[in-house]
């Protein structure tokens, strides 16, 4: 078991350790024992009594009254070396309580969280989910791209076709492009949804077919692109979408 205390202190029950930054210290046996009853019963009253008999005399000792002083001396000379002071309130005549901020190692939680994830499905969950982290950043990458790529495309205009003209658009395709491809973009329902934007100032809109980037490439997607276009006819402020 291992716990934070007030954020700072790390407490490692198995090496019966206390330890921030470079400073550690090791306590006794029947100190980490009252130590970790304080943790369990934190901001509880806890009698003289229950102690000694949680502490020692479940373990076959029969401490004294002096034993448990003592022992509660240590521990607080124990904070206090670590700069944590005041956790361990005496109620006159009947007992302490244990006051303080007690979390789990965020390092324990995050791997047992890992095992467990690991654990409901190792061959399927984690690999889908490491291919569709992979796909969206690749997507990411095509679209962010896309704008450098229509700039310079209409920059140098080797390899970019004139297709149409439809409002205040002007639509452009690379020659690669089949007619047939230009003709389904054009009739398509995403199109359609779009051809509002050329009512008013003068755009460029963009189609272009990613199949044929690479052989390896298995998106399969095409993307088009609206532009607006300044006197040069240089294509600015792109908006890339998925068709």
């Amino acid at each position: 078991m291992r716990k934070i205390i007030n954020g700072r202190v790390l407490y490692d029950a198995t090496k019966r350790e206390l330890s921030i930054q470079n400073q550690q210290l090791v306590l006794s046996a029947s100190v980490a024992r009252l130590l970790d009853f304080f943790i369990v019963n934190n901001a509880r009253q806890l009698s003289r009594e229950l102690i000694i008999e949680e502490v020692w005399a479940k373990y076959g000792m029969n401490p004294s009254g002096h034993s448990l002083n003592k022992s509660i001396s240590l521990l607080r000379k124990a904070f206090s070396s670590l700069d944590i002071d005041d956790v361990i309130i005496t109620i006159p005549r009947e007992g302490f309580i244990f006051q303080a901020q007690v979390s789990d190692n965020r390092e324990e939680v995050l791997s047992s969280t890992e095992k467990n994830v690991a654990s409901v499905n190792p061959a399927v969950t984690f690999p889908w989910n490491k291919t569709l982290l992979i796909w969206f950043v690749v997507a990411l990458v095509l679209l962010g791209g896309a704008g450098i790529f229509l700039t310079v495309m209409f920059r140098n205009n080797d390899g970019v076709v004139h297709v149409s003209n439809t409002g205040g658009c002007e639509v452009y395709t690379t020659n690669d492009n089949s007619s047939e491809k230009i003709f389904k973009f054009l009739h398509s329902q995403k199109w359609k949804g779009f051809k509002t934007i050329c009512n008013g100032a003068k755009k460029v809109i963009v189609f272009y077919d990613d199949n044929s980037l690479s052989k390896n490439n298995k998106l399969k997607e095409h993307f088009f692109s609206i532009c607006m276009m300044d006197e040069k006819k240089v294509a600015y402020e792109c908006q890339n979408y998925f068709y």
